[in-house]
């Protein structure tokens, strides 16, 4: 059988137009047959994000084709191309270049309309997924993953997602530096906030990296995951370098924003005791629960039996010299 997909457009004026996207053949004589195969599935969304993308553009150009300030008609230079990298396919889009107006500032004659409009070239749920995957494997199994199920295109490297990845985490940082390191207000303004939500439970550890370049150099890493009690599902999780970060309390302070901690919100921090990290915890958050994990109780335990023992052992050989002595 034959299966053509269209899709019917509505303007702002209520007209309609529809449009063929493609055609399938299938038939349901083997199981392989049956539903979508993957490279039909991958055809379906490129020509899908294809059209809508372009129509998305044509509605831009069309609302922005006049000066932003007097709202004059601008004169058109040409048209040009772009390629706009998304999750189902790096797209084609064309659109106009336009003089710029009398009335606008600017050091240029020109202006590309799509550039405004497609910033960066690439769709920010692309990035999100790649940001998302690459943070748990590695580069080169992240472009596998997404080329196995995605038509995100063959142009998709290890090298794209490490440098999406380093442009998400920038952007990240430069938002952080709006926050404030400290609990805002004073504890006289927390009675007055809302109820707060179940207590929120943070663990958090560290650990030493060797250096790819440098084998003999060694840095600290802090990780941990934070969850709260009524919502464990919603788990996140943190790390930074804690020599080259220089403000780690702003980084955990923006991370338990984010998932929805307040003033007067309950907060139990777990960790092995280490110096660096109660200091962490408590400038942070001073009214916190610091919690000492029953592993890291039962290693200094164990070194204070060992201690003992040989004290113990010391104490008798000792013991045991002398009176021998004193015989002879």
């Amino acid at each position: 059988m034959q299966l053509t997909l269209q899709i019917v457009i509505t303007d702002e004026s209520g007209s309609s137009r529809t449009e063929e996207l493609m055609t399938i053949q299938k038939s349901g004589e083997t199981r392989n047959d049956i539903g979508l195969s993957v490279s039909e599935s991958k055809l379906l969304l490129n020509t899908v994000q294809q059209s809508v993308v372009q129509l998305q553009a044509d509605e831009y150009t069309q609302h922005h084709i006049r000066c932003p300030h007097c709202l004059a008609a601008r004169r058109i230079k040409g048209k040009q191309k772009i390629r706009y990298r998304t999750l189902f396919g790096v797209i084609p889009v064309s659109g106009l270049r336009v003089y710029r107006c009398r009335c606008e500032e600017s050091d240029t004659k020109t202006v590309s309309l799509l550039s405004d409009w497609a910033g960066d070239y690439s769709h920010p749920a692309l990035k999100y997924i790649e940001t998302r995957w690459a943070s748990m494997i590695s580069y080169e199994m992240t472009t596998r993953l997404l080329k196995d199920i995605l038509p995100v295109g063959h142009s998709l490297n290890a090298s794209t997602v490490r440098n999406h990845l380093c442009q998400v985490a920038q952007r990240l940082d430069a938002e952080a530096e709006a926050h404030s390191g400290f609990l805002s207000g004073c504890p006289r303004d927390w009675g007055n906030l809302p109820r707060p939500g179940k207590p929120l439970v943070v663990g958090i550890d560290g650990g030493y990296v060797r250096d790819r370049d440098d084998k003999k150099r060694n840095f600290e890493i802090i990780a941990g995951k934070s969850f709260s009690v009524g919502a464990p599902a919603d788990t996140r999780r943190f790390g930074f370098v804690q020599k080259d970060d220089c403000h780690p309390e702003r980084r955990l302070m923006t991370h338990l924003s984010a998932q929805g901690m307040q003033a007067n919100q309950q907060i139990f921090f777990l960790s092995d005791g280490a110096d660096n990290l109660r200091d962490l915890q408590f400038g942070m958050y001073p009214e916190s629960t610091h919690v000492l994990d029953w592993f890291h109780i039962t290693m200094r335990l164990t070194v204070l039996m060992q201690y003992a023992r040989d004290c113990w052992y010391q104490i008798q050989r000792r013991g045991v010299s002398s009176g021998t002595a004193g015989k002879h």
